[in-house]
């Protein structure tokens, strides 16, 4: 996937792309300036600076008024620096004069989409980056801020399940009300379910039969844990790990502890995690 420039210098060639077809799907904050005017630098670094502050949420666009003068006047600009904030291929707000900062980010910041669509829109690229962990955070993040919203539970479970923590989809699947399970809900369920049966290997049944029997000791929990964070059944790979470590800190040599820190890594920003390591330092202090 390429990156996206943080700003786009319009041409002829671009303007009708990246002007009018890129507003379709997100603001474009438009930045007329001319190299006489000194009074365009300061602002153009203020727009930067908004840019950041909001993650990237809009396009940032430049336009060189003694370049492309017929295309300042087609949007009413007529002397630099001016900003014309674009959506869906209409101009809708701006300003022609420097604004404070604070002003410039207000008029900015009503067009942009609310911080939950954002988020939505980001775990979404993500996911079909196949950046699955960073997918689940931001996702968690938007729903967080909107709990009622179906079509981000949906792309929550999907991120639950491409990171295999099936008891968590399970849950919020099963809460789905029935107006929801339609095509979206079925192939998740059938996900789940091959998930779910993945967790349930031949490997993991016999380890556990010979831990109920007569076999157990703590290299055959190490041995059983490992496989249950391999099919993504973290929190009971976890309890195993704990209970050892609750006996002896240094459990092999160290390799217990080795073992439930690198499972604790890999559920960064899951509450998991925090539950465990708020644990683990109890033992530690």
């Amino acid at each position: 996937m390429q990156p996206t420039p943080s700003v786009i210098d319009i041409s002829f060639e671009n303007a009708q792309q990246v002007l009018i077809e890129g507003s379709l799907n997100q603001p474009v904050v438009v930045h007329f300036w001319s190299p006489s005017s000194p009074q365009c630098e300061p602002l153009f670094g203020l727009l930067q600076q908004i840019h950041q502050q909001t993650g990237g949420s809009f396009v940032l666009a430049r336009v060189n008024m003694d370049e492309l003068a017929p295309l300042a006047q087609q949007l009413g600009v007529t002397q630099a620096p001016a900003v014309v904030i674009l959506k869906e291929g209409r101009p809708v707000d701006g300003f022609a004069d420097i604004p404070s900062p604070e002003d410039a980010m207000q008029t900015i910041v009503r067009h942009l989409p609310p911080p939950e669509e954002q988020l939505f829109a980001k775990a979404k690229a993500l996911l079909e980056a196949d950046q699955q962990s960073e997918a689940l955070s931001v996702i968690k993040e938007a729903h967080l801020l909107a709990p009622q919203r179906n079509d981000i539970i949906l792309v929550l479970i999907q991120a639950l399940l491409n990171n295999q923590q099936a008891a968590e989809a399970e849950t919020l699947l099963n809460a789905l009300p029935l107006e929801e399970q339609q095509a979206d809900y079925h192939e998740l369920k059938s996900q789940l379910e091959l998930l779910q049966a993945a967790a349930e290997s031949p490997e993991i049944k016999a380890l556990e039969e010979k831990l109920n029997g007569s076999e157990d000791s703590p290299e055959l929990r190490v041995s059983l844990a490992i496989q249950y964070s391999q099919a993504g059944r973290n929190q009971e790979a976890l309890e195993l790990l704990y209970a050892i470590l609750q006996s002896n800190l240094e459990a092999a040599d160290g390799q217990v502890k080795k073992n439930f820190l690198d499972i604790l890594a890999t559920l960064n920003g899951d509450p998991l995690s925090s539950q465990f390591r708020r644990k683990y330092f109890s033992l530690l202090y």
